[in-house]
């Protein structure tokens, strides 16, 4: 009886387990699969055939086979726990199912004698709530979209790469002076509004946008219905997978060319009311110059004393007209480089010669100044540059080295080869900049405060601003090292030519 009654309830087991809607497998400790119900199949795509023999760590996610490993290790010396994992189960087609597995070992139970590993699919569960947030960004998106379109701020459209338009705001409508059912019915593309000039550069941003999906902003130019130009400021990036359409925006720049053109009128008058004057003094004072120094070879000893108050007079008017037309000269600079007409003439040239002949006509205006200069050991340190710009920047940066440290103290210029690129420094031992001067003193018109200034001529503050702008025309870089109360170090790097030139 008691036999029957064992095959029996071994029946009972094995028809529950066989009719079980949860995927159930035997397995051995490890990890071989002796046994798979057919709810198997309906989770892994295998079949109770095909499971049985298999490891099971074969069908498990890499990112889980350690922890899994490690629980498993764990049960088999307690055999009385129960596991509840979650974790990611290879299908037969190479898909991944998130499973809630139920582990329990039975290695102690004489008719079992293995870990049976109950599988039930979680995969949907898991994936509501990432589709729940997809859908809530994909709708926060649309909004946002909507706002920004619907707020008129800026014009927008909608447009492929053939120039039809799919959507416009009210903004770009009245920017181009069509209505937005003009614009959308297809009988002129975006194309047809730009100035013939601009054409080209929009089809290289839609080569930028298939690449990578966003173009950088650029200004262009559009023809208004009534033929009139207006410039706008573009951006661009693409909002379908397949990159076809894109949102482009467009910020009317009218005032800000406006405010160009007016600085332009103004500072060439300035250039020209001021550069007139100048000139004429420049020319008085040589000329006064030359008649001291023959006055100066008389014997009338009483004219000594006023001829040498005269000559000092003289020399200091003389550097006062050079200062006014250094300032104009920079003004002149800024305004090229801020309308893009700042050209370099650019040259093989001997970095090396550059920077001696600096420091020899520094030391020749501030006789008083000591300058400490160190050389690498080649003679010719090849560069492809525009020598008076790179001349200007380095001169700048010892004028600056003398107008903000001690007479007394000397000023360090170095040259030095450093990998493809060549490095120019001027260091001072004067107050030094706090970091955030550091991160200002490139700024147009800024001027750091300091105690250690030495002289009157403030200038402009657009020194560093014009010489940030040369190196960048020359494919290089500037910077600063300092520690506040300990002096500063300015330099520039350039490339090194790959040719080298003779002096």
């Amino acid at each position: 009886m008691a036999r029957e009654a064992l095959i029996q309830n071994e029946q009972l087991f094995r028809a529950l387990i066989e009719h079980s809607t949860d995927a159930i497998i035997l397995i051995t400790p490890d990890g071989t699969i002796t046994y798979a119900n057919p709810s198997t199949a309906q989770v892994t795509g295998y079949t109770p055939e095909e499971l049985v023999g298999m490891k099971s760590s074969a069908l498990l996610h890499p990112d889980d086979q350690e922890n899994l490993k490690k629980q498993l290790t764990n049960l088999i010396g307690h055999a009385e726990e129960v596991l509840c994992l979650e974790y990611r189960l290879r299908c037969k087609d190479g898909t991944w199912r998130w499973i809630e597995g139920t582990v329990t070992s039975l290695l102690d139970h004489s008719q079992v004698g293995a870990i049976v590993c109950t599988w039930r699919d979680i995969t949907k569960r898991k994936q509501v709530p990432a589709f729940e947030q997809a859908a809530r960004e994909l709708l926060d998106a649309e909004s946002k979209f909507r706002s920004l379109v619907e707020s008129n701020i800026v014009g927008v459209m909608v447009t492929d790469q053939e120039g039809r338009m799919y959507e416009v705001n009210d903004r770009l409508a009245h920017l181009l002076g069509y209505s937005r059912e003009e614009l959308l019915s297809g009988n002129q593309g975006v194309k047809d509004l730009l100035v013939p000039a601009y054409r080209s550069a929009r089809a290289r941003a839609w080569k930028t946008l298939i690449s990578h999906g966003a173009s950088l902003p650029e200004e262009k130019e559009y023809v208004r219905k009534d033929g009139s130009i207006f410039p706008a400021l573009v951006a661009a990036a693409t909002i379908n997978q397949e990159r076809t359409r894109a949102l482009v925006m467009l910020l009317d720049i009218s005032d800000r060319r406006e405010a160009e053109r007016r600085k332009e009128e103004f500072l060439g008058m300035v250039s020209h009311e001021l550069r007139t004057p100048l000139t004429a003094i420049v020319g008085f004072l040589e000329l006064a110059l030359l008649c001291v120094e023959r006055l100066s070879g008389a014997s009338l000893m009483s004219t000594g004393d006023l001829l040498g108050t005269l000559d000092a007079m003289l020399r200091q008017a003389q550097r006062q007209a050079e200062i006014e037309t250094r300032l104009v000269a920079e003004l002149l600079d800024m305004s090229r480089m801020e309308m893009q007409k700042f050209d370099l003439s650019l040259q093989a040239c001997n970095l090396a010669s550059i920077v001696q002949q600096v420091v020899v006509n520094q030391q020749q205006v501030a006789p008083t100044r000591r300058i400490e200069l160190a050389m690498p050991p080649q003679a010719l340190v090849p560069v492809v540059a525009d020598a008076d710009r790179i001349e200007q920047v380095l001169t700048n940066y010892l004028v600056n080295a003398f107008k903000y440290s001690s007479p007394d103290r000397a000023v360090w210029v170095q040259l030095s080869v450093e990998g493809l690129m060549v490095r120019v420094s001027v260091r001072d031992q004067g107050p030094g900049l706090t970091l955030e001067q550091q991160q200002r003193v490139w700024d147009r018109f800024y001027q750091a405060e300091t105690a250690g200034h030495q002289g009157s001529d403030a200038g402009l503050g657009l020194g560093l601003y014009i010489a940030r702008t040369i190196i960048a025309q020359h494919q290089g870089q500037v910077g600063v090292e300092s520690c506040h109360g300990q002096g500063a170090t300015f330099w520039f790097l350039l490339p090194l030519a790959d040719e080298p030139v003779q002096t």
